[in-house]
């Protein structure tokens, strides 16, 4: 079933997919020192500070995130170097068990 709802999701926002792949194409040639978040769902909780990044992909399994962890994430990568370059995938810890 899983794999029917990225399917569906695909069609439906295959338009608007293809400007976000062109735009980071766009930053990629750009010559500049760059770093591209990608986040899910933006909510307007308050910042935790607990979140799941990874480079080069999206989080697994990530449907949600809270727009001030995103700022926080994003003024965080300032001081990485090693975010230089980098598509940084980020969401929400999700549900505490």
């Amino acid at each position: 079933m899983r794999h029917l709802g990225s399917r569906l999701a695909r069609t439906l926002f295959a338009a608007h997919y293809a400007d976000l792949a062109l735009t980071e194409d766009i930053v990629r040639a750009s010559g500049l020192d760059w770093t591209i978040s990608r986040p899910p769902q933006l909510t307007d909780e308050p910042l935790t500070g607990h979140y799941r990044t990874a480079y080069g992909r999206n989080i697994r399994g990530g449907s949600k995130v809270a727009r001030a962890d995103v700022a926080h994430h994003m003024l965080r990568v300032l001081d990485e170097p090693a975010s230089i370059g980098q598509t940084v995938g980020i969401a929400g810890r999700g549900p505490r068990r």
